[in-house]
């Protein structure tokens, strides 16, 4: 019964120490950022005054042989998430998802921001979704709709690869904790966050903001 209970015993730790999971003990001894966070004017005639409920966020990086992942972490005083139908195709096209009843719900979601391609001293691509010569990758998690990868090259040209990627999402104690699986992120990575309050009817622009932060 040893070997049994120990193999128990070491895949009950694999499966804890898994740095995809926000409440991994590793987390604890990786170095934290807080990054200031912008908010964006109204965009739409139906928006309220755009109060700061959220002033910050913090991120942490893992460099593992399993690959490289970041937490984000940001106190909410309110749980936005729904369970749409048809949620497990929300992200492909629109002409393949019919319209729901629960388009006017507003789930809480994050994003990270990298360049597309590497960058050559310190100009970064523009934080308004790059631009022609300065692309963006933008790995989004959304509490409703799970997590996929989009591209851009300036302001309305966000697009949807039809890409997926590893993600996971924790709401406790009036905060969130957002892991992401982020390819090729190493030290020194330039990086921006976006974050969306539910509560305050955010969606598309809409939204919270960082300047350039590198990857630590």
């Amino acid at each position: 019964m040893k070997p049994f209970a120990c193999v128990l015993f070491c895949a009950a730790v694999a499966l804890a120490q898994n740095p995809l999971d926000p409440a991994a003990a590793d987390w604890k001894s990786a170095a934290p950022m807080t990054l200031s966070l912008q908010r964006t004017p109204p965009l739409y005639p139906t928006d309220s005054a755009a109060a700061i409920e959220v002033s910050s966020v913090q991120a942490q990086f893992l460099h593992t042989n399993a690959g490289n992942f970041v937490r984000l972490q940001w106190s909410d005083k309110t749980h936005d998430t729904t369970v749409l139908p048809k949620a497990e195709r929300a992200w492909q096209g629109d002409h393949l998802v019919t319209q729901s009843a629960a388009t006017d719900r507003f789930s809480d979601a994050c994003a990270f921001m990298v360049p597309a391609k590497p960058v050559i001293g310190d100009l970064n691509p523009s934080l308004q979704m790059g631009d022609a010569g300065h692309p963006v990758r933008i790995f989004v998690w959304d509490s409703t709709r799970g997590a996929a990868v989009m591209e851009a090259s300036g302001r309305e040209t966000t697009k949807r690869t039809g890409q997926l990627f590893p993600a996971q999402g924790q709401y406790a104690g009036g905060k969130w904790s957002v892991t992401l699986q982020i390819p090729d992120l190493n030290a020194g990575t330039p990086f921006a966050v976006a974050i969306w309050n539910g509560s305050q009817q955010d969606r598309d622009g809409r939204k919270y903001f960082t300047i350039w932060y590198r990857a630590q």
